[in-house]
């Protein structure tokens, strides 16, 4: 389903449609707006490849972020996938807001999913979600499609590292947003993005993703982590009551820790466990699919 929403995307409207996810973000330059106006133009009559000539002049005469996110979308609709990718970090980096910057990284994300790295995809999407005001729709429902669609998913050790280098090293690292330099403590941890779930009212892990806890401690036991230690975050669904979910979430925590330390002994002394009971789900309300309450039934993992 996330694929065929993925190609929905790309193939159903038009250019200009998209443009306005830009806002009427400002042109700093009188050349570079007028190439710009001519980008949208030629996208509102499918011509790609005309848009993204325009919008290479638009970028040449005056960086700006409107033309980098709009070139990103010219080349995802081409399908240059590459391309792409490059337009929308170079939006994240110029916008002059914070909301800006997380569409033009949920667009990132997107592109990841086509190119096949839904793993690194699902964490590009999270991120966006966390730092939008008031995260659009389609933002959420792309996260949630990728997110189920990761269920039956083995994921590998190299999958993991390379999101996490993306998160220390890489786009999702960038600590200068909107024209401000991040304040102390609000700069987001990089994160374990991997599917690890739970039976419903218990500390054991569901039979789809029982198996990616050997590839975590493959991870965290690794010489790239060598020395680091982390914080296991256990969370649960919202029913039951509030106290008895908090104390489950933690015992859920500490169910992983014990499982790691006995396969690798040497990660005992560099986990930490907390329990966030109810208090975090990833999907909200009580009537939910419980598709959804499982994947509000999860392990987190933060590198400290």
């Amino acid at each position: 389903m996330f694929f065929r929403s993925c190609k929905y995307i790309l193939a159903a409207g038009v250019l200009l449609a998209i443009a306005a996810q830009a806002g009427n973000a400002a042109i700093p330059c009188a050349d570079g707006k007028r190439y710009y106006d001519l980008a949208r133009k030629a996208g509102a009559q499918q011509d790609f490849e005309k848009a993204v000539q325009w919008l290479d002049k638009s970028v040449e005469a005056c960086d700006s972020y409107a033309a980098w996110h709009l070139l990103g979308t010219a080349y995802q609709k081409q399908r240059k996938l590459k391309e792409s990718l490059n337009a929308y970090e170079h939006a994240v980096e110029h916008a002059d807001t914070t909301d800006e910057a997380a569409v033009s990284l949920a667009r990132y994300g997107q592109v990841l999913a086509l190119n096949g790295q839904r793993f690194e995809a699902l964490a590009t999407l999270d991120r966006a979600i966390e730092r939008h005001s008031n995260p659009p729709s389609w933002m959420r429902e792309n996260a949630r499609q990728l997110d189920h669609s990761l269920v039956d998913t083995p994921i590998s050790g190299e999958s993991i590292k390379r999101s996490l280098s993306s998160q220390e090293f890489g786009l999702l690292s960038i600590n200068t947003v909107a024209g401000r330099k991040l304040a102390d403590g609000e700069a987001e941890k990089t994160r374990v993005r991997i599917p690890i779930n739970y039976k419903l009212d218990s500390t054991e892990l569901d039979a789809q993703t029982s198996d990616n806890i050997e590839e975590l401690g493959k991870v965290l036991a690794s010489e790239d982590y060598q020395g680091r230690t982390f914080t296991l975050v256990g969370h649960t669904d919202v029913r039951g009551s509030w106290q008895h979910n908090l104390g489950l979430s933690e015992r859920r925590a500490e169910a992983v820790r014990d499982t790691l330390v006995q396969q690798y002994p040497t990660l005992e002394a560099r986990l930490e466990v907390k329990g966030a009971g109810e208090a975090k789900p990833k999907y909200l309300g009580e009537d939910l699919p419980e598709a959804d309450h499982r994947l509000n039934r999860r392990l987190e993992v933060y590198v400290n």
